[in-house]
């Protein structure tokens, strides 16, 4: 027999990759609501309401946003058939669709009108409409040949661009340039001037390949299809071009695209893709959430950038959900213990619609809202790379801390087709090291560390297991 030590050195994030046996001891093939921001392993934070009153309704939550006022920010929330505003003390209905909405999709774009700060939305099926803090109203006319029942909503170069038309799925829309009495409610000809007029032209000319999205970056407006993704480039109706940047993209939710600096960030069936201002393609590591992903439906993603994190919505059988990307350690992280029912970000503030038609602020407080948070993180299942030899667990060692000391962190300790689940209390000074003696033995190990009902804890510097490697002797 020779004894031997196992050890984890940092904690990275979620791997679905590969087979087990192949993963890094750094990363986990199934964790939730764990934070591992420092390379320690801590249960992550929930959230707590921003807003002291529910948004008001019966109807389903399908949107929330931020419009970013000179007098203060104010939250939208777009529920049933409604729009409804945040004025600081109460929620007030902004607009109600008249006879009501079939498929209830909305875009929001902040424009100015006039040297007046509006937050436009599309729902692609009526007129759009203008909201300005106050009231609202109807978005154009059939005079300015801009009463269109557009869906997708960008600025670009001062214009408006717009598409989703039910009557015409590949057509892109832009207002005239505003000044001299011009406005993006107009998009007509400007016989004086055509490279001011508004206009439109189609994007691809396959029926079967709709628009689905529009997002503007400093240089193109990058057009999301159902099957591909095109972009415009030129600065007026008489240089835009608008050509195919890849053929074979996998379909993605207009809410589900986000702008971090000049690249796109999406997210599609097959993992996280990225526009970087040439190519869409999905990112190197995009498969590390693909067991996720094949159980997951991300059709109806909502999506937010917030600080150095992306976070995008999706459903499975388990409920709603969050997968987190961390764009600077390039690690995944799942979050759930709640619904999303509307996601948006801003001023380093990620806002989220629960279930309960709460707005709250995410990564704060020890509970989602008061309901405590299950958190996990078990490690690759792996035979050490010697299958043939028996694994005799000893010990465990651990370094961290809890926030009470009755909070228990809880550690499944799996040899074999055997688990060992051990009830610890952290010790109080982050020099003490917990030892924790083992006695199950197997060809495989592996650990699972859990939270006890919505405990919070942190384990700092790894982890480490003593063992004996038994060899059969004939």
């Amino acid at each position: 027999m020779a004894l031997k030590f196992f050890r984890i050195d940092e904690f990275a994030g979620i791997d679905q990759a590969r087979e087990e046996s192949a993963v890094p001891f750094s990363m986990s093939p199934d964790a939730c609501n764990m934070d591992t921001q420092n390379g320690a392993l801590a249960v992550a934070k929930g959230y707590m309401r921003h807003i002291p009153e529910p948004i008001p309704g019966a109807g389903e939550i399908h949107a929330l946003a931020v419009f970013a006022r000179r007098e203060g920010d104010m939250f939208v929330a777009a529920a049933g058939d409604s729009l409804y505003a945040w004025d600081g003390a109460a929620w007030q209905t902004v607009y109600t669709y008249p006879g009501g909405l079939a498929r209830h999709r909305f875009d929001f774009e902040q424009a100015q009108i006039d040297a007046v700060n509006y937050l436009l939305v599309g729902c692609g099926e009526q007129q759009l409409v203008k909201f300005d803090g106050t009231a609202a109203s109807l978005f154009g006319s059939a005079a300015g040949v801009s009463d269109i029942p557009a869906l997708h909503l960008a600025m670009y170069r001062g214009r408006l661009f717009s598409a989703g038309d039910p009557n015409h799925p590949n057509r892109l829309y832009w207002s005239q340039l505003p000044g001299d009495g011009r406005s993006i409610e107009n998009w007509g000809p400007v016989e004086a001037s055509p490279n001011v007029e508004g206009g439109h032209a189609e994007a691809g000319s396959v029926s079967s390949d709709p628009i689905v999205g529009l997002a503007a970056l400093s240089n193109q407006l990058v057009i999301f299809k159902e099957h591909s993704v095109y972009r415009l480039l030129g600065d007026r109706p008489g240089n835009f071009t608008i050509e195919e940047v890849d053929s074979r993209a996998e379909r993605t939710a207009n809410t589900a695209v986000v702008k971090c600096g000049d690249a796109l960030y999406f997210m599609t069936a097959g993992g996280l893709a990225c526009f970087n201002g040439v190519t869409a393609e999905p990112l190197r590591d995009a498969r590390r959430i693909r067991g996720l992903l094949k159980t997951g439906d991300v059709s109806a993603s909502r999506g937010a950038l917030c600080r150095d994190k992306l976070y995008f919505s999706m459903t499975d059988a388990e409920g709603d959900a969050l997968i987190e990307y961390d764009l600077v350690r390039a690690t995944y992280m799942l979050r759930r213990g709640f619904s999303v029912r509307g996601l948006c970000a801003r001023a380093g503030a990620l806002y989220l619609a629960d279930g309960n038609r709460r707005v709250c602020r995410f990564n704060e407080g020890d509970t989602y809202d008061g309901a405590p948070i299950a958190a996990w993180w078990r490690t690759p299942e792996t035979d050490l790379r010697e299958k043939s030899a028996v694994k005799g667990m000893r010990a465990l060692y651990l370094r961290g801390s809890s926030d009470a000391r009755q909070s228990a962190t809880l550690v499944d300790v799996t040899a074999g087709a055997v688990t060992q689940t051990h009830r610890l209390l952290l010790p109080e000074r982050s020099c003490d090291v917990l030892e924790v003696p083992l006695k199950n033995e197997g060809r495989t190990f592996s650990l699972t560390f859990r939270n006890e009902a919505g405990g919070h804890f942190e384990l700092t510097s790894g982890a480490e297991i003593e063992f004996e490697l038994k060899r059969r002797t004939i």
